[in-house]
């Protein structure tokens, strides 16, 4: 298992709990989340130590960033919002704020240093997309034909490094 980090800030775990406690408290009135969505509040309502991957999922989350104020007519039932409701069980504004700057600094760590800015940019792009690959068969077989066009293009890059970043493995015995 990877390293894992549990050093969100304490509003993610705040508005996760929030959430947690409205489902309690109203039951069914609450819709919002999935049931992703909800093992995700459960981690950072705990302070559970989060893998990479899970970090991932959380930055790319800002994509629902639309969500992060409750809609005007639910201003007095904020649990019935969905989307705002799905927002903080994933740790709201401060928690996929945390998560794309945790995955920024993990890159940081993992890329070697002798790359050239352009090259580095351009890596950490190719490993956002492929982080959003679930399939993890697949985000192997991707990142394989990509580690190829880098050899082929100059690009220099560690390929244990590279495969860490994306939480994959080779085995060489094949």
């Amino acid at each position: 298992m990877g390293k894992t980090y549990n050093d969100y800030p304490i509003s993610a775990t705040n508005n996760a709990k929030r959430a947690l406690r409205w489902k309690k408290e109203y039951g069914n009135e609450v819709k919002g989340g999935t049931i992703v969505g909800w093992t995700r509040a459960n981690q950072l309502a705990s302070r559970e130590s989060l893998s990479t991957s899970t970090i991932a999922r959380m930055a790319s989350f800002a994509r629902h960033r639309k969500n992060a104020a409750v809609d005007p007519k639910y201003a007095s039932t904020p649990w019935k919002d969905r989307g705002y409701v799905a927002w903080l069980i994933w740790g709201g504004t401060s928690g996929v704020n945390w998560a794309i700057r945790k995955m920024e600094q993990i890159r940081n760590q993992k890329m070697s240093a002798h790359q050239r800015p352009e090259d580095k940019e351009m890596l950490e792009g190719i490993i956002d997309m492929l982080l959003m690959v679930n399939d993890v068969n697949n985000r192997l077989q991707i990142a394989l034909e990509q580690l190829k066009q880098f050899e082929k293009d100059g690009i220099p890059v560690n390929e244990d490094e590279f495969l860490k970043a994306l939480n994959l493995k080779v085995d060489n015995n094949e």
